[in-house]
């Protein structure tokens, strides 16, 4: 081996030794973990945890779960985690001066919700409020976004049934989304917000309460933009999933034919959802075919008098399905369409540009005004192909 090649093996052995290893190896133990965030506005009276500030007024609490390592092994601790918080203008100074309240550094790539309080929305732009959160290289933008009309410190403080620590209990719950048409999926964590919000689209964020310690994910809170502007409930929630197509399963219910008293339900188990945007002249208009298969999940009433073996019966019900999904779409389209005017998630507008190019740039800059009057035709078919396993 000659000169050359002995130096280039020298250097290569001393760059190796250079770079192995982590350089800003810290144990877990000199960490604090964040499981979750809570955004409130600031109380009246400034709490002793907060700061000197030179600049602007202090508008905000930001309150921080923390994981307590190695809580609960003897199943005596009651929380797994704790909370501490600080008032300001800056969450990126909050979050410094906190270290005055801690004796280890602050590690935020776990976590798993940022809850904000409507008192907050009303006074700020969501926007704003996750500008830190998205520019921070720690921040992981899968967190999933909550809405709040109570204090959001006060859903970091609870204390799950089951003890898992808060904020990982929070998060979980919006994964169980598939099964459960009343909560909207996965769209509203940090990353659908930011990439909807750089599209200037209208954003939508899970709505999440918490009443006498049992806490309750379900309906959305409406954005214009970035601007909060009120809330709508499961049931619309459950004809937004439909419109969009989003749904894996959902359960139907309607009124027995045979007893009205008692109900029958459907359970969706595939579904086929196509909307499409027509121009006939000057005239623009929607068309929504919803198709949906599943079987039979419940029957109440008489079990003596189940006819669910007549076929004409079971057309009967398929018929009382179509419609009343089509009255849930019907719902959440006079809500979100003619009462708030707000084209969630620009869906219809970009089904115009995609499918209309032409016409959209035609529209675009009047679309707000236009959009609360377009027509929306509904379509929709119900088949079901089981009545269940005992028949």
């Amino acid at each position: 081996m000659d000169k050359k090649n002995v130096f280039g093996c020298v250097i290569l052995i001393c760059l190796s030794i250079l770079i192995a290893g982590c350089w800003d190896r810290r144990e877990l133990q000199d960490r604090n973990f964040i499981l979750a965030v809570g955004i409130d506005m600031a109380d009246v009276h400034t709490p002793i945890e907060t700061f000197t500030q030179p600049h602007g007024s202090k508008r905000y609490r930001l309150s921080l779960q923390i994981l307590k390592l190695g809580a609960g092994g003897d199943g005596k601790e009651k929380s797994k985690t704790y909370v501490i918080s600080n008032t300001g203008d800056s969450f990126f100074e909050m979050v410094r001066d906190m270290l005055g309240q801690t004796s280890k550094s602050l590690w935020f790539e776990h976590v798993q919700v940022i809850i904000i309080s409507e008192a907050v929305l009303r006074q700020t732009g969501l926007g704003e409020l996750l500008d830190f959160f998205k520019r921070d290289s720690e921040m992981r933008s899968r967190m999933h976004v909550y809405v709040t009309s109570g204090v959001a410190k006060s859903l970091l403080e609870y204390i799950p049934p089951n003890k898992e620590p808060g904020g990982i209990y929070l998060s979980n719950i919006v994964d169980l989304h598939v099964k459960n048409v009343h909560v909207a999926g996965k769209r509203t964590d940090l990353a659908s917000l930011a990439l909807y919000s750089d599209n200037n689209a209208n954003l939508v964020v899970s709505r999440i309460e918490m009443v006498d310690k049992v806490v309750k994910l379900g309906g959305l809170a409406i954005f214009k933009k970035d601007k909060f502007i009120g809330y709508v409930d499961e049931d619309a929630v459950a004809g937004i999933k439909y419109m969009f197509g989003s749904e894996k399963s959902a359960i139907v219910t309607i009124p027995c034919p045979d007893h009205s008293d008692h109900q029958v339900i459907f359970e969706l188990f595939r579904h086929d959802t196509r909307l499409r945007p027509h121009v006939d002249g000057d005239t623009i208009y929607f068309t929504l075919d919803i198709n949906m298969y599943g079987n039979i999940g419940e029957l109440q009433g008489d079990i003596a008098l189940d006819n669910t073996m007549d076929p004409q019966y079971v057309n009967n019900l398929e018929s009382a399905f179509a419609d009343e999904i089509k009255r849930t779409v019907l719902y959440s389209q006079q809500i979100i369409q003619k009462k708030m005017r707000v084209d969630i998630l620009n869906l219809f507008a970009t089904k115009l540009k995609a499918y209309e190019p032409d016409t959209w740039a035609k529209v675009k800059d009047q679309w707000d005004e236009i959009y609360p009057d377009i027509p929306l035709i509904i379509s929709v078919n119900v088949s079901i192909r089981n009545i269940g396993s005992h028949k």
